[in-house]
């Protein structure tokens, strides 16, 4: 008897509208239940074993997954090695002792086809082209306050990071307009999935915009993302903007996320301002995290 293929998550684009729903419905489902997951422990996926296997240590998603684990009463083991991807055959090997694999690499294609020789279930947490994750969290917290991406206009401003290509998958899925700048006019940067977000816009009748300037990237927005911080000091004006900055491109009631680490670009006021959900973001993590293992191992839904 054939054992059922395992539901990865490498990338976006093999993934439908309503399979990143799922999962995003599931973990608000879950936030709702367990607003407080501190010493809790649920037995969803009892005696599970999670690896976490990550090239470069990434604190903040190895918690979330960790947490995620505890919280559904698996066990993880987390290991950081400098994995040599090309024996893709490490994919068998890593999934005779685990049930489920969550992966944080610098390529992508190289974790595609391990996954393709893997029991088990992979899910990209990081990648050379994604941040599924922190990505999924960010559009958990727009859920939680507009009740769907539907219509809403979303700004991202910052360097060209695996984050902004998630967005420029799953704002036009989910029916969202998404404007960004990430790149000076003197050097331009075309990330690697504008063309398919380009294409998913045509079919979901919804808007993806490459701009230059802050003040087009912000008029009428209802979400400001802003990226990472750059490594190059003398780009940090290209990505800085203020509460001003936004109040006077938008009507709109905004909300605001960082993307972390966090540099100079934005300053306490916005940091911190009661519009910001940086930190809502951040908490989703590991309800995510727990959704995409349950769904992945057991096809649960909470």
């Amino acid at each position: 008897m054939l054992c059922p293929k395992p539901q990865h998550l490498i990338c976006f684009k093999q993934w439908t509208a309503e399979m990143v729903l799922d999962v995003i419905t599931s973990a608000i489902n879950l936030k709702c239940k367990y607003r407080n997951t501190h010493q809790k422990r649920i037995d969803v996926l009892k005696n599970t074993k999670v690896m976490i296997l990550q090239e470069v240590n990434e604190p903040i998603l190895n918690m979330a997954v960790s947490k995620a684990a505890t919280l559904l009463g698996a066990f993880d083991v987390n290991i950081t090695d400098r994995v040599v991807w090309d024996h893709d055959y490490n994919g068998s090997i890593f999934s005779f002792m685990s049930d489920v694999i969550f992966v944080s690499t610098t390529t992508h294609m190289c974790v595609q086809r391990f996954a393709e020789k893997s029991l088990v279930p992979v899910i990209c947490m990081r990648s050379r082209t994604h941040a599924s994750i922190q990505s999924l969290a960010t559009i958990m917290a727009i859920i939680e306050e507009f009740g769907s991406m539907r219509c809403v206009n979303v700004s991202y401003m910052g360097p060209p990071h695996p984050i902004l290509n998630s967005y420029l998958l799953l704002c036009p899925m989910l029916g969202a307009n998404f404007k960004f700048k990430c790149c000076c006019e003197k050097c331009p940067v075309s990330p690697l999935l504008y063309k398919s977000s380009e294409e998913l816009t045509a079919q979901s009748a919804t808007e993806v915009k490459q701009c230059s300037d802050k003040n087009d990237v912000l008029k009428n927005t209802c979400v400001v993302i802003a990226g990472p911080t750059t490594k190059h000091r003398d780009k940090i004006e290209l990505f800085k903007f203020s509460i001003e900055d936004i109040q006077r491109n938008t009507c709109c009631s905004w909300l605001f996320f960082h993307t972390c680490p966090r540099g100079e670009e934005v300053d306490d006021k916005l940091f911190c301002h009661l519009n910001s959900r940086t930190f809502n973001a951040i908490e989703n993590m590991h309800y995510i995290a727990a959704a995409l293992m349950a769904n992945a191992v057991k096809g649960y839904k909470f």
